[in-house]
């Protein structure tokens, strides 16, 4: 009710400030002019100037002064008043403001007296009726404040919604995208692993460890002679290949062991290991959580990659390591594995002079370090030749890997020199 009734004192308001402004403007262009005789209306004799200064001003005399406002105007027959004087009948004259008579009327500048096309907006009147609407706009703006605030603010902040949903959008195709991407490439990386061990193996030539980068795959061998091509020798132990150098077909082992390749992590490509040179332990230690996830990562892929290798879960004192695949075959005690070969390997040399490759039969995890005794008996079942190989959670000397895990996700491995950068699940 507030609101109609400023609504309307603001249109009284603005009607009070247009109409004296249209009347003004009104009146300023009314002038008074004179409609110049025929003959046969002014006693047979063309009508003059003098004439009409007598008819409406009552002095002939004032003729030049009707002359000074009417020189050079257009009249209707295309015909203009000039310093001699002569009108044309039907010509309409301007008069001084005091001309007064029964001739004089009423009219506008530009148009016939009293015709009726005289046009009502002219400029003084459009300034008024344009002042008059910005005024009422403004009112209206006064009064009906809140409610486009309010509604300005809403499509503001449902614009700024909609930019922000189109750019999550955005950033989750880019994310989905480049995860695609990796994981293409994920998935070829152990296929090309794999494709150069069995190549090497293929020709008498063992690698133990091989990382698959952009543009290179690198293989830390046994060999002690010269590489074939497009192998080449980077160190001594360490050859390197293009990785588009693989031929595509799938080499022939014959009665080769075929290798067991996991992955560790990754640093400028990803790292495997070859688990069948293990031939014994390896203890994974420093950094819990960092070990849990290499030794999580390990197990996804001799589930995915070797789906026939045993692996026997050994719980210790406090029970297995979270975190860890729960599809492994439980065993009450560390024992129970099997005695086979001719006892524990000792040597913390390089992997290449301390193991051979072995089928593996088994595999054993130890989510914490065991006993004096129970690491004695382990260290005696995974032997060399037992084909037995074991994880442990924990620094265990006397294991023939011995990795260490950082706390800001670095695995170093001494066995090749390398450190990686532990997988994150």
């Amino acid at each position: 009710m507030i609101r109609r009734m400023l609504l309307l004192v603001a249109t009284a308001f603005t009607v009070a400030l247009v109409a004296p402004a249209a009347a003004q403007a009104a009146a300023d262009d009314v002038v008074k002019v004179v409609v110049v005789r025929a003959p046969e209306n002014n006693g047979g004799r063309p009508d003059s100037l003098p004439q009409i200064a007598q008819r409406t001003l009552g002095d002939p005399a004032r003729a030049s002064e009707i002359l000074g406002l009417n020189r050079g105007r257009p009249q209707s027959d295309g015909g203009t008043l000039t310093d001699s004087g002569e009108v044309r009948a039907g010509w309409i004259l301007l008069l001084p403001a005091d001309a007064s008579g029964p001739d004089v009327r009423l009219g506008r500048v530009g148009s016939a007296p009293d015709s009726g096309g005289t046009s009502f907006f002219t400029w003084k009147v459009v300034s008024a009726l344009v002042g008059a609407v910005v005024l009422a706009l403004l009112s209206l703006l006064v009064i009906f404040r809140r409610r486009i605030v309010r509604r300005v603010r809403g499509r503001y902040h449902a614009y700024l919604e909609n930019a922000r949903w189109h750019r999550r959008i955005q950033e989750r195709m880019r994310v989905r995208a480049q995860l695609s991407a990796e994981f293409a490439a994920d998935r070829a990386r152990p296929s090309l692993a794999w494709h150069a061990a069995a190549e090497l193996t293929a020709d008498q030539v063992e690698a133990y460890a091989l990382r698959v980068g952009e543009g290179a795959v690198t293989a830390w061998v046994t060999a002690d002679h010269a590489p074939r091509t497009p192998w080449q020798a980077e160190t001594d132990g360490m050859w390197t290949r293009p990785v588009e150098a693989s031929s595509g077909n799938r080499p022939s082992l014959g009665d080769a062991v075929a290798p067991c390749l996991v992955r560790v992590g990754g640093e400028d490509g990803t790292l495997f290991v070859d688990l069948t040179w293990l031939d014994g332990v390896l203890a994974i230690g420093g950094s819990a959580g960092v070990a849990i996830d290499v030794l999580a990562n390990l197990l996804a892929d001799l589930t995915r990659f070797r789906p026939d290798l045993p692996v026997l879960s050994v719980p210790g004192l406090c029970g297995e390591a979270p975190g860890l695949p729960s599809t492994a075959v439980r065993m009450r005690s560390v024992t129970e594995l099997r005695v086979t070969g001719r006892g524990p390997g000792t040597d913390d040399g390089m992997v290449r002079l301390a193991a051979h490759r072995r089928t593996l039969t088994a595999l054993a995890v130890l989510p914490e370090t065991p006993s004096a005794d129970e690491a004695a008996h382990l260290l005696a079942a995974c032997g060399p030749g037992s084909g037995q190989v074991a994880i442990v959670l924990g620094d265990l000397p006397g294991a023939r890997w011995r990795w260490n895990a950082e706390a800001d996700g670095k695995v170093r491995l001494p066995e090749i020199g390398v450190t990686v950068t532990a997988p994150s699940r």
